[in-house]
């Protein structure tokens, strides 16, 4: 199931997040600025995917605490990780305590496995 979901920010237009989860209790990957390829073949692989073209690094952390306070219906918000484009969408992932991974060249099917096992290890 893919649904499109506004997030409120402090100031200024909100966030836009598309939702991809089969439903039930599932680990949450957040994504920024890679592929939507990789959000279905982690929904393949068993993730509630939330991905958000976030342009500033505090967009990351209003996806983030959404996700904690249950504004995007996710059961299993409190296990997420994020996957980002580049290390200064971690920051906000690093202070919230949450795993981060930048991803770079992800559409490649040996990095996705990759990915997946780095994203079992860190939250199943």
């Amino acid at each position: 199931m893919n649904r499109r979901v506004e997030i409120a920010r402090p100031v200024g237009v909100p966030l836009s997040v598309e939702v991809t989860s089969a439903g039930g209790r599932r680990p949450v990957v957040l994504l920024s600025g890679l592929p939507s390829e990789l959000a279905a073949r982690l929904a393949r692989a068993g993730f509630a995917v939330v991905a958000a073209d976030c342009p500033e690094p505090e967009d990351i952390g209003v996806a983030l605490d959404a996700l904690k306070r249950g504004a995007l219906n996710l059961e299993g918000g409190e296990r997420v990780a994020l996957l980002a484009a580049d290390e200064a969408h971690g920051r906000p992932a690093a202070a919230r305590d949450v795993p981060w991974l930048v991803v770079l060249g992800a559409t490649d099917e040996r990095n996705v496995d990759t990915i997946v096992q780095w994203l079992a290890r860190h939250l199943v």
